[in-house]
C-alpha cells in the first residue's frame, strides 16, 4: 500500500505513479468508486475520470499481476464485463456508456512512467 499525494491510500506503488501523475495534471479522479454493471455485478476500477468536456467516463484499471494466470483469467472476464456494459477501450475509441483505460506493470513487476504519462496526455489532458 501506499499514499498518494491527495492523502488516500491506493493499494499498489503503480496506482501510486497514476494517481500522483493525475493529480499533477490537475485531473480530477475517484478511486475505487463503485459501479454497477447493467448485470447488477459490482466493480470498482481503479480509477473513474469524468470529463464534463466530453461527457466521457473513463475507468482506468491497471493491471499488475498478468504473469499470474488465475489473475489474467479473472481480468479477461472483467473485461468482458465492461465491453458487454458498453464500457469498450480507448483503443476501439470508446463505448456508449465509457472508456476503458488498461495498464499494466512489466513482466518483471516495474513500471515505466512515461507511457501512463502519454497516456494521461492524449486522453485526459
Amino acid at each position: 500500500m501506499g499514499r498518494t499525494e491527495r492523502g488516500e491510500l491506493v493499494r499498489s506503488k503503480s496506482e501510486l505513479v497514476i494517481a500522483d501523475k493525475l493529480h499533477a495534471r490537475g485531473i480530477d479522479y475517484a478511486y475505487e468508486e463503485r459501479l454497477v454493471l447493467p448485470n447488477g455485478r459490482e466493480r470498482y476500477p481503479d480509477f473513474t475520470i469524468e470529463d464534463p468536456a466530453s461527457g466521457t467516463t473513463f475507468y482506468w484499471e491497471h493491471l499488475g499481476m498478468l504473469a499470474d494466470p488465475g489473475y489474467r483469467s479473472r481480468w479477461e472476464f472483467k473485461r468482458e464485463e465492461y465491453i458487454d456494459a458498453g464500457i469498450c477501450p480507448h483503443e476501439d475509441g470508446g463505448g456508449p456508456e465509457g472508456t476503458l483505460i488498461e495498464t499494466h506493470d512489466d513482466p518483471g513487476g516495474g513500471l515505466d512512467s512515461q507511457p501512463i504519462a502519454n497516456l494521461i496526455e492524449k486522453l485526459l489532458a
